[in-house]
């Protein structure tokens, strides 16, 4: 993995074999304001837009920022305007802290992003995320796992606990 960004707030690197973009939000965003999560949105974006990547990981276990209604709307609609032909079939897994308000706030806002050509699961843990973005197969556990497709979420864990599942 390259790195081809960092900063207090955000962490991007590619890895250009794999196709494989992931950002890292730090821990650091607990002291973060609107503009610098715009700032540092629009960086990840600019870089996104440089890479030719069909894989993204988004690690958002330290990420601390209040996205309010109105930063989800702006994500959305920056999303739609400068990225989202870029992400066209490709599989986004996003690895969340386990905190029941958060996983509200990143399911709200994938879902008003309307990413319907996009694989996208959600998990507590970036091996598994890591796992199914590279191999293809999700391990069993007893780790919570999400799946957005076709603008629809569901909770995907019973099956993962189960078998290896293929998505």
């Amino acid at each position: 993995m390259k790195s081809i960004y960092e900063s207090s707030f955000i962490s991007i690197k590619y890895d250009e074999k794999i196709n494989l973009l992931e950002a890292t939000w730090l821990e650091n965003t607990k002291n973060m304001n609107e503009s610098q999560f715009k700032s540092e949105f629009l960086s990840y974006v600019s870089f996104a837009n440089e890479c030719a990547y069909k894989k993204v990981l988004i690690n958002e276990t330290q990420f601390h920022f209040n996205r309010e209604l109105h930063i989800q709307q702006w994500v959305s609609s920056m999303v739609h305007i400068k990225l989202l032909k870029k992400y066209e079939n490709a599989k986004m897994a996003i690895v969340y802290r386990n905190e029941e308000i958060q996983q509200i706030t990143v399911k709200k806002m994938v879902k008003e992003m309307q990413l319907s050509d996009i694989t996208t699961l959600y998990f507590e843990s970036k091996q598994d995320a890591q796992s199914w973005l590279l191999e293809g197969s999700i391990i069993p556990s007893n780790r919570k796992v999400f799946l957005f497709l076709n603008n629809e979420f569901a909770d995907y864990s019973d099956q993962v606990e189960k078998k290896i599942v293929s998505i």
